[in-house]
């Protein structure tokens, strides 16, 4: 990651403001990423990968596709196309952009005004993301470009590299250049190259994004987003950026980002609005796809008792290289088919029995198998009685236990005597509520699976 920082700055060197060509490079590819403050590059998990950070590519487990479409002021529309295609150990990226902006009024050398015409650009990128450690990604991508201007046009190629980590669970980073490259007019030109870096934390149910922006030929400028899910079906989305566009020109509000998505077992559909100030209003509409992968490894998995190294019938959950939630048969045999190579996280359920998780690696072309074995939850027995502490006459009053599950007990009225069954193993907190003018007392157990416990109160009188 050092060596790629060191020579994007080295590439950087300031060559004035407004001295790039092609502004369309700059802007934010996706409704996603619009709504959250265009602060993606560190934990974009899609085809539009390829934009962000092409190093997060090699994060992608199944097929995806992104269609996008994108309402400017002036009239301007642009149709954006990503694509995702895991192959091997890595994921190669596909990217296709049109911008037009039509009814452009033409006027000759003489002043005079002509016919209107349209001035489009094309922008079409490839790209390859790998897993060069766990949690750790890198990748580069190819840009082709080419802007017709109706009395002249250009062509160009740039290049984009990516670096993405997640140190930990809860936070993910990213490191990207973009736009690396010339376009040829009738003299070459830079185009609008930047050197950006991501953060992003990461809750049950909320994501914060910072993404610091360099740019060959403008200011440093934040981009922040906030994404909530109250539930997994909705995403609530906002943002704002200092930059690129000028907030002194626009105003503050320009730089604020708001959108919403809806997200379907295999599909979402996002949308976007950012504002631009006096200039307008910018409207996103997408809709992404996520194709599952599959190859041609199976695993063929076996639950068994671990005390009677019997079959049990159970629940299983898997996730990584397939998502997927069903159960064995009655023989306690669950065969999974169609497996890409990749890591595989497996948990396995069944009533009155721990639950277990096991990771495994899935090679991707052949049959294996996993024989995993499930402890049974034994239950224990507290038993006892409350007495008075001088005269050792029964006291009657209730029991109160919390820990691995917890309830209350009236003892017997006349015997002060209380048994608790069917406690799953575990430490709890044992209580006794008697009335006045006793003290209440309470200790802590430990219970070991399957015994029965003798536990007494001795209650002292308030003096």
């Amino acid at each position: 990651m050092s060596i790629l920082l060191l020579v994007a700055i080295s590439l950087f060197t300031d060559p004035g403001p407004g001295t790039s060509v092609l502004p369309l490079l700059r802007l934010a590819e996706g409704p996603r990423g619009a709504a959250l403050g265009d602060a993606l590059t560190a934990t974009v998990d899609d085809a539009t990968a390829l934009y962000w950070n092409c190093g997060r590519l090699g994060k992608i487990r199944d097929y995806a596709l992104s269609l996008s479409h994108q309402i400017w002021y002036n009239g301007t529309n642009d149709e954006l196309l990503h694509f995702a295609l895991p192959a091997g150990r890595g994921v190669f990226g596909f990217s296709l952009i049109y911008s037009a902006t039509p009814g452009i009024e033409f006027w000759n050398e003489q002043n005079q005004p002509g016919d209107t015409f349209t001035a489009w650009n094309g922008i079409i990128a490839l790209g390859y993301g790998v897993p060069v450690a766990e949690r750790y990604f890198l990748g580069a991508g190819l840009k082709g470009c080419y802007e017709n201007l109706y009395t002249g046009y250009g062509y160009g190629t740039a290049l984009d590299i990516g670096f993405a980590a997640e140190p930990f669970e809860f936070l993910k980073t990213g490191l990207a250049v973009r736009n690396l490259g010339l376009m040829k007019y009738s003299q070459l030109e830079t185009l609008p190259a930047e050197l950006v870096l991501g953060l992003a934390w990461t809750a049950s149910k909320l994501r914060l994004l910072l993404d610091g922006v360099y740019p060959r030929d403008r200011q440093f400028h934040l981009r922040l987003g906030i994404e909530y899910q109250p539930i997994t079906e909705l995403s609530l989305r906002a943002g704002y950026r200092t930059g690129p566009q000028d907030l002194n020109e626009l105003g503050a509000l320009s730089g604020l980002t708001m959108g919403i998505g809806v997200n379907l077992t295999n599909l979402a559909l996002d949308y976007s609005l950012s504002g631009y100030g006096k200039l307008g209003t910018v409207h996103r509409l997408g809709i992404r796809f996520n194709l599952p992968r599959y190859g041609h490894g199976s695993l063929r998995i076996r639950v068994i008792d671990a005390l009677t190294r019997e079959r049990i019938w159970a629940s299983i959950k898997l996730q990584g290289v397939r998502e997927f939630t069903g159960e064995t048969n009655r023989a306690g045999e669950l065969l999974i088919t169609g497996l890409a190579p990749g890591r595989l996280i497996i948990h396995t359920f069944r009533k009155d029995y721990q639950t277990r998780t096991d990771t495994m690696f899935i090679i991707g072309d052949r049959e294996q198998s996993a024989v995993l074995t499930l402890q049974p939850v034994r239950y224990s027995t507290v038993t006892g009685t409350i007495y008075d502490a001088v005269t050792k006459k029964p006291v009657s009053g209730t029991v109160i236990y919390k820990g691995a599950v917890y309830g209350e007990q009236e003892t017997d009225p006349d015997l002060g005597m209380y048994t608790i069954r069917n406690l799953p193993s575990g430490r709890y907190l044992i209580s006794v509520r008697v009335p006045a003018p006793y003290i209440p007392q309470s200790c802590t157990l430990d219970l070991p699976p399957g015994q029965l416990i003798q536990q007494d109160f001795y209650l002292e009188r308030r003096q």
